[in-house]
Formats: C-alpha cells, sequence, structure tokens
C-alpha cells in the first residue's frame, strides 16, 4: 500500500513522554523547533521514538508497508497503568 502518513504526531505535551508507534519507523523527527531527523539522510537512519518534556513539542512522520491497525505507545512506562485522561 505504500501510503505516507504525516503529522502523526503533533504533541504538546502536559508530562514527559516518550511516543512510539508499534512496527513503526519514523522517517522524519521534528523536536523543538528543529529536524532531526529528515528522509534521504546521509546516514539513512530512522528512529524509534520520539521523547519530549513537559509543554515541547514535535512531530514524527512515517511509512507504513501495508494497511493496518498500528498502536501507539508512550515508552514511559511510568504512565502505563494510567487510562488517556491520566487517571487510574
Amino acid at each position: 500500500m505504500n501510503e505516507y502518513v504525516e503529522d502523526l504526531a503533533q504533541v504538546a505535551a502536559r508530562a514527559s513522554s516518550s511516543f512510539h508507534v508499534v512496527s513503526g519507523q519514523f522517517d522524519t523527527v521534528f523536536k523543538g523547533g528543529a529536524h532531526l531527523l529528515e528522509p534521504g539522510n546521509a546516514e539513512q537512519g530512522g528512529a524509534q521514538a520520539l521523547d519530549l518534556a513537559a509543554a515541547q513539542g514535535g512531530f514524527v512522520e512515517l511509512e507504513f508497508a501495508e494497511a493496518g491497525r498500528y498502536t501507539f505507545v508512550n515508552h514511559a512506562f511510568v504512565d502505563a497503568e494510567h487510562d488517556p485522561m491520566g487517571g487510574h
């Protein structure tokens, strides 16, 4: 399918987080007003997570090889037991 997904995570975090998409690899990472990774970079690298401190913003882009459901997780596992609104 090779559908391109842009601006998957535009975040103004209220607490520290580490955004990750299971089975995904970011080819673009923008954080704190600057690109940290862009497509076609000389190193041909990719990123697994976007870490943001409270009130920091950023976005990522990635491409999925096929249609499907892809889970978003926060690798700041201290929050794993909270519901999406921050409760228990």
